[in-house]
C-alpha cells in the first residue's frame, strides 16, 4: 500500500486563497499527496467556519469561486489533490435550511415559552462549555439541539430513531457532486461523524455516549455508496486505540481514519505513546496526526519534544500521515505577546465559552485551539529554508525516508 501524506491548511489564518496558493510550493516540497482545507464555506464564524451557512459557495473573505478554482488547478499542477472539510452533524442556524426546512433539525416542543437555556434531558450538556444542548427558537416556540455552539443546530439524520433521512442524504450527495464534478475536488475529510449518534432515550449525554459508530457509518455509506466514492478521511474518537478505527475502515469506504484522541496520550510518556501508535498502525488505513486546528502545538504538550514528534510520526508503521500547517517548522504554542488574551478568545469558541463560564484564561491557554490558528509569517519559512540544519529540512528528510521505507 502506497504511503500517503496529507497537509492541512486552516484557511482563516491565511486570509485569502492567493496566500494559500503561494504556499503550495512549500507543500509540494514536503512531498504531500493531498491538501486538506478546513471549511472555506460561508459562515458567521461562531465556530470559525465549522458553522456552515452554505455548503455550495465560498466565504467571500477568502475570495470567490474563481480564486478557489485557481487554487485547485495550481495544486493539481503540482501533483497535489484537494480535500474539502464536510460537516455532517450540524449547520449554522444561518443556513437557509434552518428557516425553510426546519424538519432537517432536531426539535423539542415541551418547553415554557421564552425559555432560553433549557435542559430537557436532565444531564444533556453541549461539548463546548457543558451548558444545555438545547436552545429556544421563538419562531417555532420550540428548542433545537446543538451538541456544540448554540449557533450550530444538529441535523436530524434519523427522524423516527431508525430510518435514515433520505432528503438529507440527497442534499449532501448534491453537495459532494458540486465540488467533485464542477470544481475538481478529489475528496473530503468528514468532521466528527460520531456526533450523529445520539440516544434520546438516555437521561444523560456525555462525550462517551457518542462513540458507537453504527448510525454515523450508515450515514457515510448512504452519502458515499458504490465504487466511485471519492477519497475519504474520517475523523474518529477512538479510546480503544484500534477497535472503533477498525470498524470505520471495515464498514465504510474511508481511505483513512484519524484518531483524535491519540495525540493526547503523549502525556502518559513516550514509551506508552509509541506502543499505542504501533497498535493503531497495524490498521493500514489508520492515518497518524499529532497536530490540527483543534489542538495545541504538539511540542508544547507534556512529555513532548521536537525529536519525539518526528520519530513518532515518520519512524512508525503508519501508512498515512497528516501534517498541520507549521508543524514542519517545529512550532510550539505562541507566547502571550504573540497570542494576547483577546486574540485567543476571538480565535477559539471553545476557549471563549469556557472563559465565560468562569474558567481562568491561564488554565485554558495551554490547551486552547487558538494556539495553532495564527498566521505563520513567511519569514519563518524563509529562515528555515535557508538553513540546511533547520527543522524544516529534517522533516523533509524524514518524509522521504518514510515514503521510501
Amino acid at each position: 500500500m502506497a504511503k500517503t501524506l496529507v497537509y492541512q491548511l486552516y484557511p482563516l489564518s491565511w486570509v485569502n486563497f492567493e496566500r494559500m496558493t503561494q504556499h503550495l510550493a512549500r507543500i509540494e516540497a514536503l512531498g504531500a499527496d493531498y491538501v486538506w482545507l478546513s471549511p472555506v464555506y460561508p459562515s458567521p464564524l461562531h465556530d470559525h467556519g465549522y458553522d456552515i451557512s452554505n455548503y455550495m459557495a465560498i466565504n467571500h473573505t477568502l475570495g470567490d469561486m474563481e480564486d478557489f478554482d485557481r487554487f485547485v488547478e495550481e495544486a493539481n499542477k503540482r501533483g497535489i489533490k484537494v480535500l474539502m472539510d464536510l460537516v455532517l452533524n450540524h449547520t449554522s442556524t444561518r443556513h437557509s435550511w434552518f428557516c425553510k426546512k426546519p424538519e432537517y433539525y432536531i426539535w423539542e416542543s415541551s418547553v415554557q415559552p421564552g425559555c432560553d437555556d433549557v435542559v430537557l434531558h436532565s444531564d444533556w450538556h453541549n461539548l463546548f462549555d457543558g451548558r444545555s444542548t438545547w436552545k429556544y427558537e421563538q419562531k417555532r416556540d420550540a428548542c433545537y439541539l446543538h451538541l456544540f455552539h448554540a449557533e450550530q443546530a444538529d441535523l436530524n439524520w434519523f427522524p423516527d430513531g431508525h430510518n435514515i433521512n433520505t432528503a438529507l442524504v440527497q442534499e449532501f450527495q448534491q453537495i459532494v457532486d458540486f465540488w467533485i464534478k464542477k470544481h475538481g475536488v478529489s475528496g473530503f475529510r468528514l468532521d466528527v461523524p460520531q456526533s450523529i449518534n445520539k440516544d434520546f432515550g438516555a437521561k444523560t449525554m456525555e462525550f462517551r455516549d457518542l462513540l458507537d459508530g453504527d448510525k454515523s457509518i450508515e450515514v457515510i455509506n448512504a452519502i458515499f455508496p458504490g465504487p466511485d466514492t471519492p477519497f475519504l478521511m474520517v475523523e474518529c474518537f477512538d479510546p480503544s486505540f484500534g477497535e472503533i478505527t477498525k470498524k470505520y475502515t471495515e464498514e465504510t469506504s474511508a481511505n483513512f481514519v484519524l484518531n483524535v484522541l491519540l495525540k493526547d496520550q503523549i502525556s502518559e510518556g513516550e514509551s506508552k505513546f509509541l506502543r499505542l501508535i504501533s497498535r493503531q498502525s497495524r490498521n493500514p488505513r489508520f492515518m497518524l496526526d499529532l497536530e490540527s486546528h483543534d489542538s495545541p502545538r504538539f511540542p508544547s504538550r507534556e512529555n513532548a519534544t521536537l525529536e519525539n514528534m518526528v520519530w513518532c510520526m515518520f519512524n512508525s508503521d503508519a501508512k498515512g500521515i497528516c501534517l498541520y500547517q507549521g508543524q514542519e517548522l517545529g512550532l510550539s504554542n505562541p507566547n502571550k505577546r504573540q497570542l494576547p488574551d483577546v486574540r485567543m478568545l476571538k480565535l477559539d469558541a471553545w476557549t471563549a465559552m469556557r472563559y465565560a463560564r468562569g474558567e481562568r484564561l491561564s488554565d485554558l491557554r495551554p490547551t486552547s485551539r487558538a494556539n495553532a490558528r495564527l498566521l505563520i509569517h513567511p519569514k519563518e519559512y524563509e529562515k528555515q529554508e535557508a538553513d540546511p540544519g533547520s527543522y524544516l529540512h529534517l522533516v523533509r528528510w524524514w518524509i522521504n525516508h518514510w515514503k521510501n521505507s
